[in-house]
């Protein structure tokens, strides 16, 4: 029997097309891609809904986009976001009956003994958000933990692996 090497496990980056010239670096700069939370960020985002009202998993997704047009959260991220939050004893959640579904919706639902702490965290989500945003508007990279760019590593390491803390 040959002696096979396991198959790698570290995630296949999108290849973005090799710009034609210097004016096409300029445009990455100009337009920075669309960014991905990471766990810590994601954590926010989902408490930051759910401080609002109960919500699902898919309008989590699509809200951020509607909210933040340059952030997205990927599946995997928010399946890891919210099964945190549920280890935490953060959120319940239960099924609700939608006319236009032909199974029920599972909703998610912030716990009333965690409000507190999920709203001490909105500060800093919020303070994040600015900065990072304002960032991304003016062309700039955020550099904060828990920003994942989508295809374009740092300087020193291989894309779409994050260095150890992230």
């Amino acid at each position: 029997m040959p002696n096979r090497e396991p198959a790698s496990r570290e995630p296949v980056a999108r290849r973005m097309p090799l710009p034609s010239d210097l004016g096409g670096i300029r445009a990455f700069f100009d337009q920075p891609p669309i960014q991905h939370l990471g766990l810590e960020l994601a954590v926010c985002w989902i408490l930051e809904c759910l401080l609002a009202q109960d919500s699902y998993p898919t309008a989590l997704m699509h809200g951020l986009a509607v909210a933040h047009p340059k952030l997205r959260l990927s599946e995997t991220v928010l399946q890891q976001a919210l099964s945190f939050l549920d280890q935490d004893g953060a959120i319940s959640s239960y099924s609700q009956r939608c006319p236009s579904r032909g199974r029920p919706r599972r909703m998610l639902h912030l716990l009333d003994d965690h409000r507190e702490a999920a709203l001490a965290l909105m500060d800093p989500w919020q303070h994040w958000l600015e900065e990072n945003e304002h960032e991304l508007r003016s062309g700039c990279h955020a550099t904060g933990p828990g920003f994942h760019p989508v295809a374009h590593a740092a300087a020193g390491h291989r894309s779409g692996v994050l260095p150890a803390g992230c």
